[in-house]
């Protein structure tokens, strides 16, 4: 009892998707038919003869069963779909292929070919054994028509041709460009079935983000077959890590034949010859995940003291020697950021002024465990050197223009400059106590009151200095207004006064 009912739930199940996928597909297929008149055609092979037949509006359309009456002017109504062996006949035959160039034949192939295939799949008797095999051929048809059957049943085996889709990456974690702007991804590859294009859209991205093919062209539908790669613009990247999903979508047209019953069941059922695609939409998404951005921190040092330079001319150089960027050092130390994962070198190409040029360059590796790093490049003095930079507090940028004085420890001046966008260099000062204050801030800066002293003797012949000004506030002029708020106070004093003077005088006559 449980093994039938089981049977029957099964059988239930089965017949609801096969009605569910059938009312998808069909949406575009038209419900009914017109058929109209018909034409006598000779009987080419065996003697079997029968008619043509056709839509109101001259369509050709080929019967199921020999055996029924023709139908002719009367409406058709759309009963099931047909197996991928009558599409391919219906698809390959008469009108959309010519066999002999004569309309007729043509349509006798197409016709005859379709009742012996489904007298091979379905068990009918549509043609006899003559027609067959011995039966009287002069026009030499029965080839085409053999032909034409057994390549029917080919497609009846394969199926109707099924829509489908797929994406890959060999790594989902996007990398960084070779010029730090994007992050990129590895190909994806694309595999579809009944699809010669597919379209790319990208969702949880910033603005900027592109897909490019191979060739790094920028579109978003592509060819079957083809790859593309995702870039994402590194600046505006603002979290470490981003998730991007990377929609693939496609559709594809099936070719499906269908079965039309005429209002008089006793009339042959037919399938048209033209046939309705149907649109089957399919799609398919990947997660690409952008990887933490590298950070490589550089710094500029005196060897004997650790304390910044400023001024050394910097490269650095991918492992095949091209050079990815060039800085000017500064007491701030050099950022670069998002560098793929790679060896680098750091060179010097001129030393800070005072200091020997390092020639001994420096090896970088950049990978997954060495995201963020602080390299230290050293410089030796030549002799004793003092090293003077006047910034900006807030940019770290070296600002001209203001006026520095160095004195001894007696008062004496030693060093009178006016900043510029390079540090200041001193060098030959003897051992002592020194001072180093600003005598005037540069344009549109406050001045610092701040006195910075240092000392040189044999343990401390090298100082970098900086020294740092905040810009000017903008107050406002409340001059004018003291000006008319006194003649305001001026004007009432005097009035006053009048009429004090006015109040006595009449007191006087009185």
């Amino acid at each position: 009892m449980k093994k039938n009912l089981k049977r029957v739930l099964v059988t239930f199940l089965i017949a609801v998707i096969s009605y569910c996928s059938l009312t998808t597909e069909v949406k575009a297929v038209p419900q009914t038919i017109k058929l109209g008149g018909t034409t006598a055609v000779p009987g080419y092979v065996a003697g079997r003869y029968f008619t043509t037949k056709t839509t109101s509006d001259g369509k050709y359309v080929y019967c199921l069963n020999f055996h029924k009456d023709v139908a002719r002017n009367t409406t058709a109504k759309l009963v099931g779909e047909l197996d991928a062996g009558v599409a391919y006949i219906m698809q390959n035959g008469y009108p959309h292929k010519s066999f002999t160039g004569e309309k007729l034949k043509d349509y006798y192939i197409t016709q005859t070919a379709l009742w012996w295939y489904l007298d091979d799949t379905t068990g009918s008797s549509n043609l006899t054994n003559s027609f067959r095999t011995t039966g009287s051929d002069p026009n030499n048809l029965r080839p085409h028509i053999k032909s034409l059957v057994k390549k029917a049943k080919e497609a009846k085996s394969k199926g109707y041709a099924k829509t489908s889709i797929s994406a890959k990456v060999s790594n989902k974690t996007m990398s960084i460009s070779s010029d730090g702007k994007y992050y990129v991804s590895e190909d994806i590859t694309v595999s579809s079935s009944n699809i010669s294009k597919y379209k790319v859209s990208v969702s949880n991205a910033p603005e900027g983000t592109i897909t490019t093919d191979k060739d790094g062209n920028a579109k978003t539908s592509f060819k079957s077959g083809e790859t593309f790669k995702v870039k994402v613009p590194a600046s505006a990247v603002k979290d470490s890590e981003l998730e991007v999903k990377v929609t693939i979508s496609g559709t594809g047209k099936v070719y499906k034949a269908y079965e039309y019953q005429p209002e008089n069941k006793n009339q042959q059922n037919v399938t048209p010859s033209v046939i309705t695609p149907v649109e089957e939409n399919v799609n398919t998404s990947i997660t690409l995940t952008t990887s933490k951005s590298t950070k490589v921190t550089i710094v500029k040092v005196d060897k004997t003291t650790g304390n910044p330079l400023a001024g050394a001319e910097m490269v650095l150089k991918d492992s095949d020697g091209n050079e990815i960027t060039s800085w000017t050092s500064t007491t701030q130390g050099h950022v670069i950021e998002n560098l793929p994962n790679g060896t680098y070198t750091l060179e010097e190409t001129k030393a800070p002024e005072g200091y020997e040029l390092n020639k001994e360059a420096v090896t970088i590796t950049v990978d997954d465990n060495n995201k963020d790093q602080r390299i230290e490049f050293y410089n030796e003095a030549k002799e004793r050197v003092v090293n003077i930079s006047k910034i900006d507090q807030s940019t770290g940028q070296l600002l001209a223009g203001a006026v520095i004085v160095v004195k001894d420890a007696n008062g004496n001046e030693v060093e009178r400059f006016t900043s510029t966008n390079e540090p200041h260099v001193i060098t030959g000062l003897e051992d002592g106590t020194y001072t180093v204050e600003e005598e005037a801030a540069p344009a549109g800066y406050q001045k610092t009151d701040e006195v910075i002293s240092f000392t040189m003797d044999a343990d401390n012949t090298s100082h970098q200095i900086t020294i740092e000004n905040y810009p000017e506030v903008s107050v406002p002029n409340t001059n004018a207004a003291s000006s008319i708020a006194l003649v305001i106070l001026g004007l009432g004093i005097i009035g006053g006064g009048i009429k004090f003077v006015q109040k006595n005088a009449k007191k006087s006559r009185v």
